[in-house]
């Protein structure tokens, strides 16, 4: 079914003006009864000028009483602010109407000496009935807006008791509205205009909130709120109150009830069982359609062999259908449980060639189930004679007109399986737990061992440089003995340091610790240095090295002790693997938001299989070579750790006999002032020392 809500909504929303105010008979005698009063009030106002008056303020005063009683029962189910607030503001505004009614001229019935006091009443009665529209319209625009009904009605009434006082006693605050030598005073022609413009502003509200009401509701509120300014101009210009323009003052006052009458009244008693009426329907033939769909794919599926079965060959569990305790129907996972290569291999089987004795009562017990639909757990033996574990179900069916037993087999392999790999999942992760203990044991024990050596180790070359010292000034051949077996002590001391150093770095590393003392430098100027301050211990390998740039200065954030570290282990190490005669060279490459350092050496290369190896921890070349290219295997990994904790990468190029090229290339970034201003500068005078430690490896 295509109706909907919105449908009806736009259907209403495009109604013509014609639909608007006439819909059915109903409403055409509506109008043609309102008509006829009009004429009819017309009429007797040349016979009785009071009874005309009297006859058009009681109908205004019926429809105001119709607004309440309209607001009161629909405010129950619909909560709508917009008509309660009118209803509570009508019920005054009849009752200062009433006064007014019964003050008017001949049929005075309050004694008193107000000569005016029906025309103040009138003006009062006005003006609630603009101040209740004004404010009864923000409603429109905030739906979600709830009042406190006896608060409002508490509020009315205190100000209209205050008033009707005032009127008929104190006389104080409303001014002489009609005087019997003037007629109508100014400040009732003032009141008039003002009324009459405060009605116009609400003609213009109710257009701009006309997309919150319904279409009808909004066309018969404007033409009430145009009738009622009309009515306010006319009674601007009587002089006395049975003149012509009294009459037609109170003719449009009619019209403007009657309107109000048919927009809220009418709107607002009728439309909601429409609305309801049409929900009712939608939901009704929702409901219809609804069930024809689901009588439809019963058809479908109950009619329809072909998708039955499909379904059926389909199942992931396995289905047999037995007739005599004989197979006569069984699905492909079925043949695949019972061990069959094809369904024609199971067809005909007596179940007890697929079970043990020893189950034999398990399954009669399962069999005599009558409410429930129990599964229960066996071991059978399929036709390849081997034991599966299953668990099956069975229950009385007719199958093509006949009783049969269908019997549910569920394949238990794949959930023992997973069994099994969560058990290994779980002891996997025990094991893991236990060796992230023992990893850390271990860091913890190389940490607190490498700080217990180095102590000794400095002691140790702090006593060699003071003997160095002596024999240095004493030239005997003792002691230029004694100093060649200095000077390998002193070497070994600083292989010692620089093992020390990088297992300290190993366990700060894999700890979090190794932090970095970031400062803008020039790391051109950085390598540049390093390599200078090597060159000539290079050059006396035999071995020359030439640096290069392509920029002469890039500042970035580096820790400057990191670099000279990276540089010095790669130079360490090309200076091992190089021969007399060929060539290390360091390039440093400007690549805008990056920078790559490059040494490359000429010498024995690395073969491609261990390419994949020399960053790894304990990593090293095959030790086929000589003694002067011994090392830990540690200096690769660690310049991996530092490159990387600086953002950057780290690769190899090499062929052997062709030599190598490590290429390192760092994020090009700054730090900001801040930051820079509590970094450590870098100070080279302490290179000379990290040289000896770096290339302690490095026999003389």
């Amino acid at each position: 079914m295509k109706t909907t809500e919105s449908s009806v909504r736009s259907d209403i929303g495009s109604t013509d003006l014609k639909t608007l105010f006439v819909k059915d008979s109903t409403d055409i005698f509506q109008h043609f009864l309102f008509i006829m009063i009009l004429i009819g009030l017309v009429m007797l106002r040349n016979v009785n000028y009071y009874v005309f008056h009297s006859l058009a303020e009681t109908f205004s005063c019926f429809i105001a009483m119709g607004i309440l009683i309209v607001s009161i029962h629909t405010n129950r189910i619909s909560k709508n602010s917009f008509f309660m607030f009118l209803g509570i503001g009508y019920v005054f505004i009849l009752i200062m109407d009433l006064f007014h009614t019964y003050s008017y001229g001949d049929l005075m019935m309050l004694s008193n000496d107000v000569y005016d006091m029906d025309t103040k009443f009138w003006i009062v009665s006005r003006g609630i009935e603009l101040v209740t529209l004004l404010i009864s319209f923000v409603f429109l625009f905030k739906k979600d807006v709830r009042t406190n009904n006896y608060v409002i009605f508490i509020v009315y009434f205190v100000f209209a008791g205050f008033i009707i006082y005032d009127i008929v006693y104190l006389q104080l605050f409303i001014p002489v509205m009609r005087t019997p030598e003037d007629g109508i005073t100014n400040a009732k022609i003032y009141a008039e205009y003002i009324i009459a413009f405060g009605f116009f502003i609400c003609c213009l509200i109710v257009f701009l909130a006309r997309k919150n009401m319904d279409r009808s509701l909004f066309v018969m509120i404007e033409a009430a709120l145009v009738c009622k300014v009309i009515s306010e101009l006319f009674f601007t210009l009587y002089g006395d109150v049975t003149d012509i323009y009294n009459m037609l003052g109170h003719i449009f006052k009619v019209g403007s009830y009657y309107f109000t009458y048919m927009g809220i009244i009418v709107n607002g008693l009728e439309r909601p069982f429409e609305m309801i009426n049409i929900n009712l329907n939608m939901a009704d033939a929702a409901v219809i359609e609804k069930e024809k769909q689901k009588k439809c794919m019963e058809d479908i599926i109950m009619h329809n062999d072909q998708c039955y079965e499909w379904i059926i060959e389909n199942s992931g569990n396995g289905i047999v259908i037995l007739r005599d305790n004989k197979i006569i129907y069984a699905n492909i996972t079925a043949a695949k449980i019972l061990g069959a290569s094809s369904l024609t291999d199971i067809l005909g089987i007596d179940q007890k060639e697929f079970l043990k004795n020893n189950y034999e009562d398990d399954i009669i017990k399962v069999y005599d189930f009558n409410n429930e639909f129990g599964f229960k757990e066996i071991e059978i033996t399929n036709l390849k004679n081997e034991c599966v574990d299953i668990e099956f179900s069975s229950e009385n069916i007719s199958y093509r007109g006949k009783p049969a037993r269908l019997v549910i087999l569920k394949d238990l392999g794949l959930k023992n399986e997973i069994e099994l790999l969560k058990n290994d999942l779980i002891e996997n992760e025990e094991q893991l737990l236990k060796s992230n203990e023992h990893n850390k044991i271990i860091t913890e024990f190389f940490s607190n061992i490498s700080h217990e050596l180095k102590t000794p180790i400095n002691v140790i070359l702090s006593a060699v440089q003071l003997l160095m010292i002596k024999c240095v000034d004493d030239s005997s051949d003792y002691n230029e003995k004694s100093a060649k077996l200095l000077n390998v002590i002193k070497q070994n001391g600083y292989r010692l340091i620089r093992l020390v150093n990088n297992l300290l770095d190993m366990s700060k590393f894999d700890s979090g610790f190794l932090k970095l003392n970031l400062c803008n430098e020039n790391i051109v100027s950085i390598v540049e240095d390093i390599t200078l301050s090597v060159a000539d211990y290079i050059k006396s390998k035999g071995v020359s090295i030439i640096f290069d740039t392509d920029v002469e200065e890039l500042l970035m954030a580096v820790d400057c002790d990191k670099i000279e570290r990276i540089i010095l282990n790669l130079l360490s190490n090309a200076v091992k693997f190089t021969n007399n005669g060929d060539d290390i060279f360091v390039f440093v490459i400007d690549e805008e938001e990056t920078v790559k350092i490059s040494v490359k050496d000429t010498g024995v290369g690395i073969p491609e299989d261990k390419l994949k190896v020399i960053f790894d921890r304990f990593g090293q070349v095959e030790k086929t070579l000589i003694r002067n290219k011994e090392g830990t295997g540690i200096g690769l990994s660690l310049v991996k750790n530092l490159v990387e904790i600086h953002g950057g990468s780290i690769s190899v190029n090499s062929k052997v006999g062709e030599g190598s090229e490590f290429i390192v290339e760092l994020p090009v970034t700054l730090i900001d002032e801040k930051e820079e201003d509590m970094c450590s500068p870098y100070y080279s005078s302490g290179k000379v020392d990290n040289i000896l430690v770096e290339f302690s490896d490095i026999y003389q």
